[in-house]
């Protein structure tokens, strides 16, 4: 598919490893910078992050279910949507952070632990999607199946867990926008 467009492996590598690694630190960058207004309401980015997140999250298992089912352009199409509404999940959530001030879980209890187990395990796991799905995606477009699907056994479920608990944390702190 890119064969034409193809760069050395090794520059790939340290690009997906450069990008894995900005993002997070932009990431804490931005979040860490006083609220702006930008002159839009963005009150709603939560629910259509939640929104996308669903999606993705069913997108995912639908290209899983797809590729079981030998239907590799669907599957690739599916995916790659997938990974396109990651991206603009990221960027409206950066948006939101940067015009809203942190909302914080109200709950308390067993509820308020298992909140913060689903918030710890949803952000740390985050970090490692990037690169994972970069790193699935690139042999996928260069026709590197074998490689491609060592990666993707490790990268689909971390990507859906992460996409899942992204909806459970938005239906946590719902309550306190």
């Amino acid at each position: 598919m890119l064969k034409a467009l193809s760069l050395p492996e090794k520059v790939v590598r340290r690009l997906i490893w450069g990008v894995s690694l900005a993002i997070p630190l932009i990431v804490l960058l931005l979040l860490s910078l006083p609220r702006v207004d930008i002159g839009i309401d963005t009150s709603v980015i939560p629910r259509i992050n939640a929104f996308i997140n669903s999606t993705v999250s069913l997108l995912l298992i639908a290209g899983y279910i797809l590729i079981r089912y030998r239907q590799v352009s669907l599957h690739r199409s599916v995916m790659l949507l997938a990974f396109a509404l990651s991206v603009a999940f990221l960027i409206l959530y950066v948006i939101y952070h940067l015009t809203h001030e942190e909302v914080r879980f109200g709950g308390t209890g067993w509820i308020k632990g298992v909140y913060l187990f689903i918030l710890l395990t949803h952000i740390g796991l985050s970090a490692f999607v990037v690169p994972l799905a970069l790193f699935t995606i690139y042999p996928a477009l260069m026709q590197r199946y074998g490689s491609h699907k060592k990666i993707a056994r490790w990268a689909l479920p971390l990507w859906l867990y992460v996409s899942v608990t992204g909806v459970l944390v938005y239906v946590f702190l719902s309550p306190y926008y």
